[in-house]
């Protein structure tokens, strides 16, 4: 079987519009060795082989190669690589914040606690968990009565130190580690914290601290300052609160001296304004906190601490708190125990 030279060159311009050329020159040069009809069927095949891939047979049609699926667009690529950068510079910022967060805490462990293979332990009270439940009860129905104003039995409440330390010795942590002793005018706590729970076996954290009750040197405080009538509402005039938390470690690389130390005046006063309730006021005298004392143009203000539990608060928990400040007579610290009496409605 022959084919017309002319009809294979149109056939193969049909089927390759830029290689044309080529494909004659080819035709030409095979024209001695093979039939028209073998090279024009080759080339036909050659052309519209078909690639074993799926993806490229997709992109195949009539006319040829159709436009591929669009990829992800410009926007969506900025974005993506916006919420990279930021989560590696967010991981760098987490990264150098806990090493130099825990650097600090293995220099303040250091400076606070000690080392020591035999830690000091403290008798442990041992309570039931109804005893317990009764003292808790007591203390609620106290504080509740003077809350609300309803206190008319007036039967102070008597707290003893062993009724704390029971308190202390269902605290897993404190067990042992801790204990409270009242003694005249006195409160005082000691403390051996193990420090293991942030890691560090061995070592512990001794402390110790008191709050005193100072006497004053008048016997008599009735002093007009201002509008306000400056009272005594207890009998031995205790009027000076002192307080002070020393450390077994001594931390000279930070700073000298106790950890915390303030000196406090507290006054129970009366405005003609508030229909006889007591408001307590509380005046910084001296103080120090880690090394650091307390600015004498601070301390000669003569700054009420207290004063936001009586600036125009509709707060129902700081009323309740007021109230049980306004209903307390006197607070008084015994050997092994502590009073609280509470103020009759006809004293104002």
């Amino acid at each position: 079987m022959s084919i017309d030279p002319e009809m294979a060159k149109a056939l193969i311009y049909d089927h390759h519009d830029d290689k044309g050329a080529f494909e004659d020159v080819e035709l030409q040069k095979m024209n001695g060795k093979k039939s028209p009809l073998e090279v024009i069927t080759a080339i036909v095949t050659s052309s519209t082989t078909v690639s074993p891939n799926p993806k490229d047979r997709k992109g195949l049609s009539r006319g040829g190669y159709t436009r591929r699926k669009k990829g992800c667009p410009c926007w969506c690529k900025c974005i993506g690589w916006t919420v990279l950068v930021f989560l590696l510079l967010f991981i760098f910022v987490l990264g150098c914040a806990y090493a130099w967060l825990n650097g600090f805490l293995k220099e303040a462990v250091a400076e606070f606690t000690i080392e020591t293979s035999t830690p000091k332990k403290f008798d442990i009270v041992e309570m039931s968990d109804l005893e317990l439940k009764v003292v808790e009860e007591r203390v609620m129905l106290f504080v509740d009565e003077l809350a609300g104003g309803t206190n008319t039995d007036y039967s102070p409440l008597v707290l003893t130190q062993d009724e704390i330390n029971g308190f202390i010795g269902h605290c897993d942590y404190l067990r042992g580690n801790m204990m409270v002793s009242f003694h005249d005018n006195l409160i005082e706590e000691e403390y051996s914290l193990p420090m293991d729970v942030l890691g560090y076996d061995d070592r512990y954290f001794v402390a110790k601290d008191y709050l005193k009750l100072v006497n004053s040197n008048s016997n008599n405080i009735d002093s007009e300052q201002g509008q306000d009538r400056i009272v005594s509402t207890n009998k031995s005039n205790k009027h000076t609160i002192e307080m002070k938390l020393t450390t077994a470690a001594t931390h000279e690389d930070w700073f000298h001296g106790p950890l915390l130390f303030a000196k406090l005046q507290y006054l129970m006063n009366k405005n003609k304004d508030d229909r006889g309730e007591n408001v307590l006021s509380l005046f910084l005298e001296k103080g120090s906190f880690f090394g650091e004392n307390a600015p004498q143009e601070f301390i000669d203000q003569h700054y009420n601490l207290l004063e936001s539990l009586y600036i125009n608060s509709d707060d129902e928990d700081v009323e309740q708190i007021r109230n049980v400040i306004s209903g307390i007579e006197s607070v008084s610290i015994e050997e092994g125990r502590i009073i609280v009496n509470a103020r009759h409605k006809g004293n104002k």
